[in-house]
């Protein structure tokens, strides 16, 4: 799809699956090259973080208008339609990314720590202006 002037600007949406951390649906404008960080402080939750998520977890950008997206080495991995993403990965309309892993409750999990955030982020992309 070309870009023509005076559409919307190239943006990704990122909503929360029903297996997710729970966080609001977040939209992130994107423009050649400027790599966005995806972490704990990119959720803006109440509800603490997923445990499994790393600061940075992964970056996504735009190149050549395409989406891209890459794991920044994090512990428990990053994932395009359950796939690991080790390098960095494309990213299409209604893909599902998934930042960190489901982690089990243990005698040595901290009692603070909720059932929700010892889920992932797990979110479907939707591909807005590209």
């Amino acid at each position: 799809m070309s870009f023509m002037t005076g559409s919307v600007a190239p943006s990704i949406t990122l909503s929360p699956t029903t297996n997710s951390f729970p966080f609001q649906s977040k939209r992130i404008s994107l423009s050649q090259n400027n790599r966005t960080s995806l972490g704990p402080d990119l959720l803006g939750s109440r509800n603490g973080a997923p445990v499994s998520l790393s600061t940075p977890h992964a970056e996504i950008w735009m190149q050549d208008r395409q989406v891209l997206i890459r794991d920044r080495r994090s512990s428990h991995g990053t994932f395009v339609n359950g796939v690991q993403a080790e390098q960095q990965t494309l990213l299409q309309n209604g893909d599902t990314i998934t930042l960190g892993a489901r982690l089990l409750r243990s005698s040595s999990t901290p009692s603070h720590i909720t059932e929700d955030q010892l889920k992932p982020i797990e979110a479907t992309v939707t591909l807005i202006g590209l």
